[in-house]
């Protein structure tokens, strides 16, 4: 495809998309927005990744930045809309990647160290299946004292952090001031504990609202503790390590999927993949145009191709 300007593949001859679908072996897609909304399949997409398997042998693999569902529960999610994945080998996302972090980490001992983590409840339990330790998961935290008070309190003494091997920051609605002290404390204390996030994405846009993202919580705890957390999620290519190590997949002949251009795109550009963005999330094809004709916009992040949804790919295969 030519790498001059974004490409809607519906308006090619259909034997060029017959030959463009010929370019990949493995097809990485993001999960929302991208495949569904929510617990509700978005049209086509089940059908396409299923026939892209069966008929043309490709590898299929799902991302997700979300750091709310282990890796299982995603699967299952897929398992129910439809998706046919053989297991939950096939999904990447941010809380397993934490995982395989610490396992390879040669300053993390999973049989003297904790994880402290400021996020919710599926950290935890991705931590506990793999035999690791953890605290501070999916429990609200208000300051009940006055704060010098709980200071006193929590770090008046060494063993506050000694055990803590790791500090993990997922998206907490019980986000708090008592939080993001016990995590600067921790990350200031011992230089060599880890610093890691599911995910940087600031914001979470819906229709109707934003809310507040893990990005959000984690630039706080960055700001005061003056340590960068290590991004456990798309766009950072450290996610794709696993399956680069165990040869699963070839980044020149890669074809990755999502709906939005900071994360998916970005993080296709980063890893050396192709990118085919879909307009069922914030970017539609309108707006990939005034991109690119922005002037001041030097290198603008543009898809190498772009769909309407997925499911636009059924006559084609």
């Amino acid at each position: 495809m030519s790498k001059a300007g974004v490409v809607n593949l519906l308006d090619l001859p259909p034997l060029q998309v017959t030959g463009w679908l010929q370019t990949f072996d493995t097809v990485i897609s993001d999960c929302d927005a991208t495949l569904w909304h929510d617990d509700v399949a978005i049209p086509g997409a089940a059908d396409v990744l299923n026939l892209l398997q069966r008929r043309f042998g490709k590898r299929v693999y799902l991302i997700t930045n979300n750091g709310t569902k282990t890796r299982q529960e995603i699967f299952e999610r897929s398992q129910r809309l439809g998706f046919e994945l053989a297991s939950e080998a096939q999904i990447i996302s941010p809380t397993s990647t934490i995982v395989n972090y610490l396992r390879q980490s040669d300053k993390f001992d999973g049989k003297k160290q904790r994880v402290y983590v400021v996020g919710n409840a599926a950290i935890e339990r991705e931590l506990s299946g793999a035999g690791i330790e953890s605290f501070g998961a999916g429990k609200p935290e208000q300051l009940d004292i006055k704060w010098q008070d709980f200071v006193e309190r929590e770090f008046s003494t060494p063993t506050a952090a000694v055990d803590v091997g790791a500090v993990v920051v997922g998206w907490d609605e019980h986000y708090s001031y008592c939080k993001m002290a016990r995590a600067c404390h921790i990350l200031t204390a011992n230089p060599d504990c880890a610093f890691l996030t599911t995910n940087k994405d600031a914001v979470h846009k819906y229709p109707a609202y934003h809310i507040p993202g893990t990005g959000a919580f984690v630039a706080g705890i960055e700001a005061c503790a003056e340590r960068e957390a290590l991004e456990m999620g798309k766009p950072n290519p450290l996610v794709l390590e696993p399956l680069l190590k165990g040869s699963a997949l070839d980044v020149k002949r890669t074809l990755m999927v999502g709906d939005c251009l900071k994360i998916d795109v970005s993080f296709a550009r980063n890893c050396g993949m192709q990118s085919l963005l879909v307009g069922t999330g914030s970017y539609q094809l309108e707006t990939l145009h005034a991109l690119q004709a922005d002037s001041s916009a030097s290198n603008p992040l543009v898809p190498d191709v772009y769909l309407p949804k997925l499911g636009d790919l059924l006559p084609y295969i």
